[in-house]
């Protein structure tokens, strides 16, 4: 059984979610989220499972969706192999998300949840391929070994990155789009969830268009010690790249453990296309899109008592030769080489029934990130021998205390309080290869070698259904935020420390229409104070030129209206929303002046969009899904549009799951419409954005997998079936031709 599972398990004899218990005190004014029962105090119950020698292979080669044989049975529900909006909620125990676990159903926000079962149809070879084709989200890569997930419009910044409810997102961010989000091996991954909209009041500074939590795999509890291992092996044709893990899985007496290590080498894409390609586009392979990694994990569970856990996770990536392909060959060569995240946390949390909670989570953390990028000039009046090798670090320290308790009648409360500190250290040296020996002159870095930055913050929610129809959901936030650095331009040097603080607040109504129809509403401001790029980083590493540091800059602040509706039957599911975001205060970047130098300023901006998301099912395991979505982005100051707005987009495809979800076929086409809404800054971008914008494309795509033992299973997903030549738009590399995925999994 999953933790997510156990922890339902939990909570059923202290918390019923209405989504699951359809019984309400009618004499009540105000329900509750989560009703209280009488019960015993809450005990972490063991599992029955089989023995060792008997038991069902890991969860990573064969997870079980649902009892097999409910598929040839009249007990066979509609939602067993594709979980219905009322089966999917955030869960605090094992996501390290916050707020009460309402259901997607009831939840007025918009929320996706990237199951396991999807990613392991999906098969990602990094972690914007686990994202690409979800409604909002549109996911933009400069190079290859890089990707940077727009949520309604917004990036880098701007969108919140957490792994196991750890912020990943640090000071030295930059803005518009960054390679970090792809220093998670995907392998490792649970399954994903995406907040689209603000999530500040919950979560702090910078979830201004959305909050992405990773949720990394862990042990199963059991009753019996068990001990499993697998591994996954994947060639790729496009990129004749390969992909190798190892892992292994086990429970003792009150220890569980997950961990393993992985290793990626792909080579330069192709990348299709015929003759007749789009203006700014060539055939063949695309130079400097070959990268690898490696990667390492481990994650523990320790049961204290029948109440609470202790979890450590550790988590290493390295990646090498990631090539920014927008620069070369055309101007300028960068290679981030190393580039490396490293996170170690500790989190205790349990259950009670007595005093201010009934849930309770405090995580530790240590997050430290390494960055070498060798820069090789071409351009007139540059030297090309000189090679010049700019690294950073930076140390984040968390501290996180998260709590829920249950009113009873007047609904459920969340609160907490949230502390990250940033140690930030720099360094340049530039190697001249044109002599003998080579010569070296140190420089200093690109970010202050001083640089800091401190949040904290404390926020509290509450969620209650007023009746049986009207579900009412309410936070607020005060975030306060210091940063400090030495900021040098020409022979001035000057020390800043500037603070920030704010309050921020968010409102939400659910109501029933029927009970298979709810009507949802939210209001949500967002806040994102300038972090250390903006304030004091002369950057280097923009599409064009050099980025000024600007220590005058204002914090952001957003506010999200949302409108949309959820319709959850035996057979059919759907989600469609309007969405309008007032942007005051965004920090833009100018586009590169005569003397190739970009500036930063607060003006004022908004977004607005269309969202839709649906699945019919067939058959007990047959289904039809799809999505749409558009953005439209508007900088007010400029009277432009925003930079890289995504351009309206959708899928439609067909799927079946069968043997328990270990099988599946699934085909599926990925529409896209040109952009040529281009701000000044894209079309001077032409390394990326094709003059007069990017082209729309159309590519089919199939996935198959078949379990050809009891442990072992061949998958075959193929890419852009008709090799269509595109590219998603804003990025630096070429999406791939026809490409062929297979991949073998091994369970022991």
């Amino acid at each position: 059984m999953s933790r997510i599972k156990l922890f339902a398990v939990i909570l059923s004899g202290t918390f019923a979610v209405p989504a699951l218990s359809q019984e309400r005190d009618a004499t009540n004014p105000i329900q509750s989220v989560v009703l209280q029962e009488e019960a015993p105090s809450p005990r972490l119950p063991p599992v029955d499972v089989l023995p060792n020698d008997q038991a069902e292979p890991a969860q990573e080669t064969l997870p079980s969706v649902f009892d097999q044989n409910a598929l040839f049975n009249d007990s066979a529900e509609f939602d067993a192999l594709f979980p219905s909006l009322s089966d999917q909620m955030l869960q605090s125990w094992d996501d390290g998300a916050r707020g009460a676990p309402l259901s997607l159903f009831d939840n007025p926000r918009a929320i996706d949840i990237i199951s396991r079962q999807r990613l392991m149809e999906k098969a990602p070879l990094d972690m914007g391929q686990a994202l690409e084709n979800e409604v909002g989200v549109m996911v933009q890569r400069t190079g290859r070994g890089q990707s940077s997930p727009y949520v309604r419009g917004l990036t880098g910044q701007q969108v919140l990155i957490m792994v196991d409810g750890v912020r990943m997102t640090n000071a030295t961010f930059r803005s518009g789009p960054n390679q970090y989000f792809n220093t998670i091996d995907p392998n490792t991954v649970d399954h994903i969830e995406v907040i689209r909209g603000p999530g500040s009041v919950l979560y702090g500074s910078d979830a201004i268009g959305g909050v992405i939590n990773v949720v990394t795999k862990s042990a199963n509890y059991t009753s019996v010690n068990y001990l499993t291992g697998g591994t996954i092996q994947r060639f790729s044709s496009a990129d004749l790249g390969y992909t190798g893990r190892v892992s292994v899985e086990g429970f003792t007496e009150s220890t569980g453990f997950y961990g393993g290590g992985t290793y990626g080498n792909y080579n330069n894409l192709d990348i299709g296309g015929s003759p007749d390609a789009p203006t700014g586009f060539d055939v063949g392979r695309q130079p400097a899109t070959s990268w690898r990694y490696n990667a390492a994990d481990l994650k523990v569970t320790y049961l204290v008592d029948d109440t609470s856990e202790l979890i450590f996770g550790l988590q290493h990536y390295r990646g090498e030769d990631i090539f920014r392909t927008d620069r070369f060959p055309s101007d300028r060569e960068s290679i981030f080489d190393p580039q490396v995240r490293d996170l170690y946390y500790l989190r205790y949390q349990g259950i009670c029934d007595v005093g201010l909670a009934d849930f309770y989570q405090i995580t530790t953390s240590l997050q430290r990130t390494d960055e070498l990028r060798k820069d090789r000039d071409y351009r007139v009046g540059r030297d090309p021998n000189v090679v010049s090798e700019r690294s950073f670090f930076d140390e984040q320290f968390g501290l996180t205390f998260s709590f829920m308790k249950s009113l009873d009648s007047w609904g459920t409360i969340s609160y907490g309080f949230d502390w990250y500190h940033d140690e930030i250290g720099s360094a340049r040296s530039d190697i001249d290869y044109g002599t003998v020996p080579p010569t070296i002159d140190n420089r200093p870095g690109e970010i202050p070698d001083d640089a800091y930055y401190s949040r904290y913050g404390g926020y509290v929610q509450w969620e209650g259904w007023l009746n049986d129809n009207v579900l009412l959901t309410g936070g607020i936030r005060y975030e306060h935020i210091t940063a400090g650095a030495t900021v040098t331009a020409g022979s001035v040097s000057e020390h800043i420390d500037p603070e920030y603080q704010d309050w921020v607040g968010n409102i939400g109504l659910t109501y029933k229409l029927t009970d298979e129809i709810n009507l949802v509403g939210s209001i949500s401001e967002g806040f994102r104070a300038p972090n250390i790029d903006d304030l004091a980083t002369i950057n280097g590493n923009v599409f064009v030129g050099t980025q000024l540091p600007n220590p005058d800059l204002m914090p952001e602040n957003s506010i999200t209206y949302e409108l949309g509706a959820k319709m959850n039957t035996e057979r059919f599911r759907a989600e469609t929303y309007v969405w309008w975001n007032d942007l005051q205060n965004y920090i833009d970047t100018s586009a590169p002046n005569t003397m190739l130098l970009l500036d930063r300023s607060n003006g004022h901006a908004y977004l607005n969009g269309v969202e839709f998301s649906a699945e019919y099912q067939l058959s007990y395991n047959w289904s039809v899904y799809g999505n749409y979505w558009y953005t439209y982005g508007q900088n007010l100051d400029m009277d432009e549009p925003l930079s890289r707005i995504p351009p309206q987009q959708g899928t439609l495809g067909i799927r079946k799951r069968w043997n328990d979800g270990r099988d599946w076929f699934d085909t599926y086409a990925w529409l896209v419409d040109k952009q040529d809404r281009l701000s000044a800054r894209d079309i001077s971008d032409t390394n990326r954005i094709p003059i007069g914008g990017t082209p729309g494309y159309a590519t089919l795509n199939f996935r198959y997998g078949r379990m050809i033992s009891p442990r072992q299973r061949l998958s075959l997903n193929v890419e852009n079936l008709f090799d269509e030549q595109y590219r998603v738009h804003g990025s630096g590399s070429d999406g791939p031709g026809i490409n062929a995925l297979l991949s073998y999994e091994f369970t022991h």
